[in-house]
C-alpha cells in the first residue's frame, strides 16, 4: 500500500515539473520577431478597415508587402521552433479614426522588433527580407502624408 501511495506522490510531482517547465516554453514564446509579427497584423488589419478611396493604391501595395513580411517572419519563427500563432499582443494600441497613422506606427514598431530579432543561420536572410518589406510598406503609407 505504502508504495502505491509513493508512485502516486512521485507521479503527481512529475506531473507538476512538466506542466511548470511548458510553462516556461510558453513565456520563451516572444522573441522579437514574434512582437513583429503581431504588430504586423495589426498594421494590415487597421489598412484593411480603411475604406476611402484617397490612397487605395498605395494601401493595398503596402498590404502586400506586410503579407510578403509576415511569410517570412512566420518561416523563420517555424525554422527556430517557435509557434507564429501564438504571439504577444500589439505592443501600441491604434485609432480607427487614423487607421493609416496607426499602421504606419505599429510598421515602425515591428522594423524595430525585426532589427533587434535573432537572424539564425537556417533562416537563410529571411530577417533582411522581411525588414526590406516592411521598409516598402512604410515608404508606400508615408508618400499618403
Amino acid at each position: 500500500m505504502r508504495n502505491i501511495q509513493s508512485l502516486t506522490k512521485a507521479a503527481f510531482v512529475l506531473l507538476a515539473l512538466l506542466l511548470l517547465a511548458s510553462a516556461s516554453q510558453a513565456h520563451a514564446q516572444f522573441p522579437a520577431y514574434l512582437h513583429a509579427l503581431s504588430d504586423l497584423r495589426s498594421a494590415r488589419a487597421y489598412l484593411q478597415m480603411d475604406m476611402r478611396h484617397r490612397g487605395e493604391f498605395e494601401r493595398q501595395r503596402a498590404i502586400d508587402q506586410i503579407n510578403k513580411a509576415i511569410d517570412d517572419i512566420k518561416v523563420a519563427a517555424r525554422d527556430d521552433g517557435k509557434n507564429p500563432w501564438h504571439t504577444p499582443p500589439p505592443q501600441s494600441g491604434g485609432s480607427e479614426e487614423w487607421p493609416v497613422h496607426s499602421a504606419v506606427r505599429l510598421l515602425r514598431e515591428a522594423r524595430s522588433d525585426v532589427d533587434h530579432g535573432r537572424d539564425m543561420p537556417e533562416n537563410r536572410g529571411l530577417r533582411e527580407r522581411s525588414a526590406e518589406h516592411i521598409d516598402r510598406a512604410l515608404h508606400e503609407l508615408e508618400s499618403l502624408f
